[in-house]
């Protein structure tokens, strides 16, 4: 009987193990965009209370970051499993591409398993809870891919798959992992005391 519960323990771990890394990956998103807008004067604004969980099937965005001349609305979109590609069709649909690696005797080969059933990407709200003062700003509307995947690939509805770069705009969407939204907010102009809002 021990056997069997054990055997049940390890499957268990082993399916929640992507939401596990997913929680703790967020968790460390959240320090990591704390600390930039600490370090830069921003204005955090969350749109509900466990911002950073958010799931890509809600359509209100997660989280505004105001800066002096932009608003960064943020809507989360989480890949689980790191062997996996996200694709976003030109459709409005999306897809996730699983992966499995089989380790030779020199390097790991990475081999499609299946592709998911495309599903419809949700028409997020960017201007959920959007402020009056923040139209004078530039609006940057951003789906935060984290965790992220092995890649994104943008899908023409005639022609082969694109590899999306970060920052590269699907859909209406500017696509960003958690380093490119970094490295964006660290170049953005300081918000001063007298802007804040």
């Amino acid at each position: 009987m021990e056997f069997w519960y054990a055997l049940i323990g390890i499957v268990s771990f082993i399916a929640l193990f992507p939401y596990i890394r997913c929680f703790f990956k967020r968790l460390f998103c959240v320090g990591k965009i704390k600390r930039m807008c600490r370090n830069k004067g921003y204005i955090m604004h969350a749109t509900h209370p466990l911002w950073f969980l958010g799931g890509k099937h809600a359509k209100k965005c997660d989280l505004y970051i105001v800066t002096a001349n932009e608003v960064f609305a943020i809507k989360l979109f989480g890949m689980p499993r790191r062997l996996s590609i996200l694709i976003l069709k030109e459709n409005g649909e999306y897809l996730i591409r699983s992966y499995i690696v089989l380790l030779s005797k020199f390097a790991g080969t990475h081999f499609p398993v299946f592709d998911r059933k495309p599903k419809p990407m949700p028409l997020y709200d960017f201007r959920y809870q959007y402020k009056s003062e923040w139209e004078i700003k530039t609006p940057r509307g951003i789906l935060l891919v984290d965790p992220v995947s092995m890649e994104v690939r943008r899908q023409p509805q005639h022609g082969s798959e694109v590899i999306v770069g970060v920052g590269d705009i699907v859909n209406g969407m500017e696509i960003d992992s958690l380093t490119r939204l970094l490295e964006d907010l660290g170049s953005t102009s300081f918000l001063n005391l007298e802007e804040k809002v």
